[in-house]
């Protein structure tokens, strides 16, 4: 009778004249009231290993376990401590270990560390067969299909944090697959993000398959639950009813995306377009003027697409030139989302679409009309794309729409404190582009207009028109995550400096990619507003002002624990406007622009937040110049606003006493996600 700690090759090596039992040590005892770990499988592909440690409850979300020691024990010893922070933990470099053991270590004083050990968790590293990820919620058939697999080794995923890993490995088991899962959340580095559900999961499984990939791993194929295929990039993405019979085949390794470059080619599916002629704004004057300016000047074609449009000032001037080009013979095509466009859905008739569509030479379309009970997806997965192309020569890209905040300057209208908010102007950026890249825009646009019924029409390809490199980004909701891609890029491959700005709530995901370069050395600016804006920090009143200033909450509930890390929060200020009334005192202005800006070589802008909507619900258009001098241009222009503008002092017990009242809106439910 021996125990386990017993060196196992003297064991082996021996002469026993009888059969041997080897005993474990004795197991401690453990309250039945204390909760048991929930941990998945670890990757190691060569960089940080992510420990991620949870409750394992049976019904209900399995919440991260408190801040804590946690012990790791390989070959009989503890081999390190780490510490989690929000139930995560990043593994000391050189662990070559197999498997590790788990346990808390601030109740295990004194005992063998065997026996302390809660969970054993296999360490996955890249190996020669093809990997078959896929998600773990799938049913019985289709997980006895994955069983029969042959050449191929299939990974389950967790993406539901309502099922603990310890029951996605018993029904593995019961199905005769290897119990070995990993956590998308951990995978991708999403924290508790209750705001990315279900819908999302094909999605979520392929961007693991690609994370998988980009670290050395053989992926041949995911396997999802759908109703939607996502996009995947080297590998298929399958449903379990098409494994059968497949030849499998080890991919070509994957190579490291170490470049913004790399990591743009591997995860977006956009390529470098070279010879464009880029410029960037962030004046509404200035996009009212290239807008008037396109219209005016197309001899063929015009084509817009936007969000929503509104009966004003700003929406009847270019109803104006719009209808002046049909006049003239050119073909103008108008798409509008249906749903937030008015037009279209539940009967509803926008006024000025409506006289748009009587114009002669004018075709308007709205995309996706709900016309009975919505479902989420009917609400949610709406096309957010603005752009405008001009006889196939000159693009316009940006976050505007078609109403009078977007398309007005600061000093243009006179405001006073009991003007409307929605008269105030909002601060916003965009693009225009000439040269092959328009092609790519007006593709696009051309994907949406036929899906829209729309007829076919010509894409023209216009020649180099410049020196500067331009990727343009689509993504399409619940098929791919592309401008979240982008973004986070962006964010990794920045080394100095990183500005961003963003006046949506932003995704728990591109927050810890913020951390993470916080914590690399990385200077990160964030400029951000009001979503009412206020003047002497009073809202302006107007329809949904208080539900507004609600959502502002939840923004700079995002923001807080940026600021917490060390990041630069700056919120926008305007103050001495001519024709301003004086009273107004401070205004801050609601921040509408998308933009991203990293060691001022390379810059993003469009439609896209950097919220959970534009990353995953709806479609969105995004455009990324790898230039320094458009970039350092842009950069400057950012860091003039940040100047007028107000930074958030941590220390500041005004600022402190907002952060605890609002907590709770970090944990604001993705269904309501603004």
């Amino acid at each position: 009778m021996v125990l386990s700690r017993f060196p196992g090759a003297l064991l082996r090596g021996a002469p026993w004249p009888a059969p041997v039992l080897v005993l474990p040590p004795a197991a401690p005892v453990r309250s039945v009231l204390r909760r048991p770990l929930d941990v998945p499988d670890l990757l190691d592909g060569g960089g940080p290993v992510r420990l991620r440690v949870g409750y394992a409850y049976g019904l209900g979300r399995n919440p991260p376990v408190e801040d804590q020691e946690l012990a790791l024990v390989s070959d009989g010893r503890v081999v390190a401590r780490v510490r989690t922070c929000g139930g995560e933990a990043e593994l000391p470099a050189g662990l070559a270990a197999g498997s590790i053991g788990v346990f808390r270590a601030r109740d295990a004083e004194g005992l063998d560390p065997v026996a302390a050990v809660e969970r054993q968790v296999a360490v996955l590293r890249p190996g020669a067969l093809p990997l078959v990820p896929f998600d773990a919620e799938l049913g019985p058939e289709d997980l006895a299909l994955l069983a029969g697999l042959q050449g191929a080794e299939p990974l389950a995923v967790r993406l539901r944090p309502t099922r603990s890993c310890h029951l996605v490995r018993e029904r593995l088991c019961a199905a005769g697959l290897a119990p070995r899962v990993v956590d998308a959340s951990a995978v991708l580095d999403e924290g508790e993000a209750a705001d990315v559900g279900e819908a999302h999961d094909a999605v979520r499984l392929a961007r693991v398959g690609g994370r998988l990939r980009a670290a050395g791993f053989p992926v041949a194929a995911i396997v999802h639950r759908g109703p939607h295929p996502p996009a995947a990039i080297g590998f298929e993405a399958l449903e379990a009813h098409q494994l059968a019979g497949r030849a499998w085949r080890a991919p070509p390794p994957a190579p490291r995306p170490g470049s913004l470059d790399a990591r743009l080619d591997a995860a977006t599916a956009a390529p470098a377009i070279e010879g464009n002629r880029v410029e960037l704004e962030l004046e509404n004057a200035t996009a009212r003027r290239w807008l008037l300016e396109a219209i005016r000047g197309a001899r063929r074609t015009l084509h817009l697409q936007v969000y929503l449009a509104t009966d004003d000032d700003a929406g009847r001037r270019v109803e104006a030139a719009l209808a002046g080009a049909g006049r003239r013979g050119v073909a103008v095509r108008v798409l509008v989302d249906s749903l937030h466009g008015l037009h279209g859905s539940f009967g509803l008739e926008n006024p000025l679409l409506a006289r748009l569509a009587a114009r002669p030479g004018v075709e308007v379309r709205v995309s996706r009309p709900v016309a009975a009970v919505p479902s989420v997806e009917d609400l949610k997965r709406r096309d957010h794309r603005k752009l405008v192309v001009a006889d196939g020569a000159v693009a316009l890209v940006g976050g505007r729409n078609l109403a009078h905040e977007y398309y007005t300057g600061f000093d243009e209208v006179r405001v006073g404190p009991r003007t409307p908010w929605r008269e105030v102007p909002w601060l916003d950026g965009g693009a225009r582009v000439r040269g092959p890249a328009v092609a790519a825009v007006e593709r696009a646009f051309l994907e949406a207009w036929t899906g829209a019924g729309g007829a076919p029409f010509e894409v023209a390809e216009p020649g180099m028109a410049g020196a500067e490199r331009v990727r343009v980004v689509v993504h399409r909701g619940l098929r791919d995550a592309s401008t979240l891609e982008a973004y986070l890029a962006l964010v990794e491959s920045a080394r100095s400096r990183l500005l961003a700005v963003n006046g949506f709530p932003l995704l728990l995901e591109l927050e810890h990619a913020l951390a993470r370069a916080l914590r690399r050395g990385v200077r990160v600016q964030v400029l951000f507003g009001e979503v009412t804006p206020t003047h002497g920090g009073e809202p302006f009143e107007g329809p949904w002002a208080t539900a507004r200033t609600a959502a502002t909450w939840l923004v700079h509930s995002r923001i807080d624990t940026l600021v917490a890390a060390g990041a630069e929060a700056w919120l926008l200020a305007v103050r001495d406007v001519p024709g301003w009334s004086p009273e107004l005192g401070l205004v801050r202005p609601h921040v509408h622009a998308k933009a991203m800006i990293a060691d001022g070589r390379a810059c993003a802008v469009g439609s896209a937040n950097l919220d959970v909507t534009a990353s995953y619900w709806e479609d969105e258009l995004l455009l990324v110049v790898e230039d320094e001098a458009v970039a350092g241009a842009f950069e400057a222009r950012v860091q003039a606003l940040l100047a007028g503008s107000t930074r958030v002092d941590r220390g500041d017990p005004a600022w402190q006493r907002r952060v605890r009242a609002r907590d709770w809106a970090r944990h604001w439910p993705g269904i309501l996600s603004i």
